[in-house]
């Protein structure tokens, strides 16, 4: 009997351990195909995700934004000084000044004002309204004088200012305390006013300011200041007259000297009486409304009509140029004009002549 440990197999034996070799072949190659497919699968997987964008970041909040301070308004620049053209003006003061006789002699401040109009009075005579502000004051004024009808409506442009005057005659004081001015007299303050207010009488400036602080600030009352323009006329002096007073300016270098009734004027404090600019003004002059009789005889007043238009001419540098001016209302400034435009004066103190074209004053 044959040992089945030491049989040797048969070819039915070999050919069932082939057909099983077989079949466990063929797993395991479906075995590898499937592990393949996954593998690929899980590839595919991942190059599908990878194609597709990254979904944003989520926005971290925005912080509150913080409220913007309120800015400071800026301090105010002062204005430039409408009556010079230089430096920074503060408040005005206008003060008649006397001009007959003797006191030409004794005034006192006339080259610290930045304006001086000069006017007729009555009998053809001459006064002067000088204007001065409150930066650029002398230490006296005078001799002051009275008041008369043309002030009130020259002085309304400039606001309500103070106007220092010895007094007035009777028929005038109420239009006086009626105008927009701060009437400044030895009624009313004879401590401003030198020798009791009797002539020859002066004001220190200082004074009138500091018992007065709430005069008017100096304002555009039409003047404008620049360089010179073309054209003019070379002029070596201009001379007006009135009935009973004549003025000479004469050109020196930039400025003007004034001569009065053929003598050379002066200040008491100043030296030579000068001006940067010299304005003719060609104005009516009118009957006044109010009779003086302090000489003795009645004598109507002279009035100087600045309100309307008219001719002008403008000296300055030792030139002149012809133009106009015009002043719709009393409070209105005054325009200068050549050509249409308005005229630039020199930088500094300016004599406005009221210069007499007619007159119905006897």
């Amino acid at each position: 009997m044959a040992d089945p440990t030491n049989s040797v197999p048969h070819d039915g034996d070999n050919a069932g351990d082939g057909a099983a070799g077989a079949l466990l072949r063929r797993r395991t190659v479906l075995g590898a195909a499937a592990l393949a497919a996954i593998g690929a699968g899980t590839y595919l997987g991942v190059s599908s995700y990878s194609s597709s964008p990254p979904p944003p970041p989520k926005a971290s909040p925005k912080p509150s934004p913080k409220p913007k301070p309120t800015p400071t308004p800026p301090k105010p620049t002062p204005l430039g000084n409408p009556l010079t053209g230089i430096g920074v003006a503060g408040r005005v003061l206008a003060a008649k000044i006397d001009n007959v006789g003797y006191p030409q002699f004794e005034q006192s401040g006339l080259n610290s004002a930045s304006l001086v109009y000069v006017i007729q009075v009555e009998g053809g005579l001459s006064r002067y309204l000088a204007v001065f502000d409150s930066n650029h004051a002398p230490a006296r004024v005078g001799p002051i004088r009275s008041a008369r009808q043309t002030d009130i409506p020259l002085l309304a442009a400039y606001g309500r200012v103070g106007l220092a005057y010895s007094g007035a005659i009777y028929g005038l004081l109420r239009p006086l305390s009626r105008a927009n001015l701060q009437n400044i007299t030895p009624a009313d303050a004879m401590r401003l006013f030198s020798n009791g207010g009797s002539d020859p009488t002066y004001i220190r400036p200082h004074d009138v300011f500091a018992a007065y602080p709430h005069l008017a600030p100096a304002q555009d009352i039409g003047l404008h200041f620049g360089a010179a323009p073309p054209g003019g006329q070379p002029a070596a002096f201009v001379s007006v007259s009135m009935p009973s007073a004549d003025f000479t300016f004469t050109a020196s270098r930039s400025q003007w000297l004034l001569a009065v009734d053929g003598h050379q004027a002066f200040t008491t404090d100043q030296g030579r009486t000068s001006m940067d600019n010299v304005i003719l003004q060609h104005v009516h002059i009118k009957r006044g409304l109010y009779t003086d009789h302090n000489a003795g005889h009645p004598d109507n007043e002279a009035f100087s009509q600045t309100t309307g238009n008219g001719a002008a001419d403008f000296y300055r540098d030792g030139r002149v140029w012809h133009g106009q001016w015009s002043k719709p209302t009393d409070t209105s400034p005054t325009a200068y004009t050549v050509g249409g435009a308005p005229f630039p004066l020199r930088p500094g103190r300016t004599w406005i002549v009221l210069d007499p074209i007619e007159h119905e004053v006897p």
